[in-house]
């Protein structure tokens, strides 16, 4: 055990070590000196950082070089740079749309790894469980990889297969981005308005969920309920018993991507402006309806099958938003449909969005001079690709707290009506919202609805009236006793603190220092311990120029 823990470290510490030296190979030996990273982890001394800039990245811009960094490290920071290109209250929009380009697909693994994992998890030889096997993959990513095969019942499948080793890798370089996280936090001193260790660990809990094929058979399950009584959207079937977290087998499907438009204009396919319409029709009511949506419907994950039917692929990714952020949306929408300033901010002040730094005024004054700038545009020129930007803009700006999954539905509604202008270009997505957005307000406002809300309120206003004697008793007896404590929490006091801390101890060492020196003159003056003197002197001029080194090295004098 003591001896795996060892490899662990020493496997961390290369790792460590590679990122540093990616850090200064792309010009970000900066952020190595800010993180204070010799004296906050293990030292120079092991992990040996060489200045390796490349000239060719001179001419790149600082977000292409993170991309291309990124793309360097692997995995984890690719997956890590794709989950951040959706969220602009994050980073700045030229950084997500640099990450947007990461690429996510590297070389295929070898088939008997394929082999054996596949039998290592379904406990079978592989002539068992399939009657013919794809030896070449598909498709290859950075988590997985996809062979086509046959069931023995001659049913066509995909065989999902995660790669080897690849949750060591993710365990080790989360462990490593979740340190330098919070070694971001302790040195930077912007960076806890962006919470970096929070970011660090909502994309572990993203990436752990995408590795857990289960989730994602579960998802694509979900997706069929949903859809169970729509013909426009084919989900594909899932064979649970060759299914585990690393091992994921799926329906084969026959079709065209939805980006191969040539081959989408011949004459035996469906209506191209009747697909792009579908296609958004089935997102809005993911969203609007159901609260569950897929979350990456980019033109390579969504087929058009043979009878028109609409087929999505790739369910590892799915977003989920509640009855009332979808009412909250929909307000939103009636707002910008309305050029409505005053509807937009009561939308972002129902959801208990606004935080302590949110100015009312000022996000009321951003949003009038939103909706001025589309107040001329007709309805049918409202495009998703512009507005929902300019709302992302103001919500960071004004320290919105608005949940992850609403940048995440922007980033899928902005994709779908790009995928339906291609289609159609006289395709508008707003206008496409709305029989949905109606039939959340007539649902809002429905008796069944109303009643419930009554109910609710009711049922709050007594649970809060039964309570209030029982705990204003509570504090009159604390009063009494004399035992009631008001509690306070300082902020921005830290730095202060910690300066008095130094501050004393300085004086506190300067008295020793002045103490010895006195006391060796005592004694050298008396006559009785020249030595003892001259060891007092030794011993106030050391630790005088330590003292002294020491404030120089602080920078203050």
């Amino acid at each position: 055990m003591i001896t795996q823990d060892i490899t662990r470290k020493f496997r961390d510490i290369q790792r460590l070590r590679r990122i540093l030296s990616l850090l200064t190979k792309y010009g970000f030996d900066y952020i190595i000196e800010r993180l204070d990273i010799d004296k906050n982890l293990i030292g120079r001394k092991i992990i040996k950082i060489t200045n390796a800039n490349s000239p060719d990245l001179a001419n790149l811009s600082t977000p292409e070089r993170v991309r291309k960094m990124l793309e360097e490290l692997g995995p984890t920071f690719i997956k890590f740079g794709q989950i951040l290109s959706v969220r602009p209250d994050l980073i700045p929009i030229e950084f997500c749309d640099a990450f947007e380009k990461l690429q996510n697909e590297v070389p295929a693994f070898d088939y008997e790894k394929a082999k054996e994992t596949i039998e290592t998890e379904l406990k079978e030889p592989l002539d068992k469980l399939f009657s013919d096997f794809g030896v070449k993959p598909v498709a290859a990513a950075s988590l997985s990889q996809v062979h086509f095969a046959e069931l023995k019942t001659g049913e066509k499948v995909a065989v999902k297969i995660q790669r080897p080793g690849i949750t060591k890798v993710l365990t080790a370089d989360l462990d490593i981005l979740r340190i330098l996280a919070q070694l971001a936090e302790d040195h930077f001193e912007n960076s806890k308005l962006y919470n970096p260790v929070e970011i660090v660990n909502e994309f572990t809990k993203t990436i752990m969920k995408e590795l857990d094929f289960t989730v994602e058979a579960k998802n694509i399950e979900k997706f069929g309920r949903n859809f169970q009584d729509d013909d426009s959207v084919y989900i594909m079937k899932v064979f649970n018993h060759l299914s585990t977290k690393k091992i994921l087998t799926m329906e084969r499907l026959d079709g065209i991507k939805i980006n191969k438009f040539k081959e989408i204009e011949r004459p035996d396919c469906p209506d191209k402006k009747q697909i792009a319409i579908n296609g958004a029709n089935i997102i809005f009511k993911q969203v609007f309806t159901h609260g569950f949506f897929h979350a990456d419907p980019h033109p390579g994950n969504i087929f058009i099958l043979k009878n028109g039917q609409i087929a999505f692929l790739d369910y590892g990714m799915a977003g989920r938003i509640n009855q009332k952020m979808r009412q909250c949306l929909s307000d939103i929408l009636i707002g910008v449909i309305n050029r409505d300033a005053r509807e937009l901010v009561e939308a972002f002040i129902s959801m208990n969005t606004i935080t302590k730094n949110t100015d009312i005024n000022k996000l009321e004054t951003d949003l009038i001079d939103f909706t001025d700038n589309y107040y001329d545009v007709p309805l049918k020129d409202l495009k998703m690709q512009t507005v929902f930007p300019d709302i992302i803009n103001i919500i960071s700006e004004n320290h919105i707290n608005i949940p992850s999954d609403f940048f995440l539905l922007s980033k899928v509604l902005i994709t779908i009506e790009g995928i339906g202008k291609k289609l159609s270009p006289d395709f508008n997505a707003v206008l496409q919202t709305r029989p949905f957005v109606e039939d959340l307000l007539k649902e809002r406002y429905s008796a069944t609805s109303l009643v419930k809300a009554i109910k609710n309120f009711l049922k709050n206003l007594y649970l809060s009236a039964n309570l209030f004697p029982k705990n204003f008793t509570i504090i009159l007896e604390k009063i009494k006793k004399g035992t009631l404590r008001i509690e306070f929490e300082h902020k921005g006091l830290e730095n202060l603190i910690h300066m008095l801390d130094r501050v004393s101890n300085r004086i506190s060492f300067s008295i020793v220092i002045a103490a010895l020196i006195v006391g060796s003159s005592i004694i050298m003056r008396a006559d009785k311990g020249p030595t003892l003197g001259i060891i007092g002197f030794t011993t106030a001029g050391i630790m005088g120029l330590w003292l002294a080194i020491a404030i120089l090295r602080s920078g203050k004098m």
